[in-house]
């Protein structure tokens, strides 16, 4: 969604609001980007750890039927453990990229803001 309206030229992050605010300086402006992307990298860092206990909740059993000469439940068993994996790194990799691309947005927004205040604070001091 947010592509599209970048495509349409209009940017809604929310950044260009909060840096208006009396007092906010770039640190301010970063902290808040931090905030705003801290689910995504939770979600792209946690992601393969659950991918791993995927795979392993089902190996208990798949090894227990192993133990008792069922390749059946075995195979089974497997097929849970790597099609869990299998989707924890793909939710993983798609949350990362969404990530990084967010990431690079904000951070272009931040960089306008810090030029049109740069050029305010020129214009204001070649002024006087």
């Amino acid at each position: 969604m947010d592509y599209l309206l970048r495509r349409r030229g209009k940017v809604t992050t929310g950044l260009s609001a909060y840096a208006a605010s009396a007092g906010i300086h770039s640190d301010d402006l970063e902290l808040w980007i931090m905030k705003r992307l801290e689910l995504l990298r939770l979600t792209s860092r946690v992601t393969p750890l659950l991918g791993l206990v995927a795979t392993l909740i089902p190996m208990g059993p798949a090894l227990l039927a192993l133990s008792e000469n069922n390749t059946a439940s075995v195979g089974e068993n497997m097929v849970v453990a790597f099609a869990g994996v299998t989707l924890a790194l793909i939710a993983a990799s798609l949350s990362f990229a969404v990530l990084n691309i967010q990431r690079r947005w904000l951070f272009e927004e931040l960089r306008m803001i810090e030029r049109a205040r740069a050029a305010g604070a020129a214009v204001t001091a070649t002024g006087e």
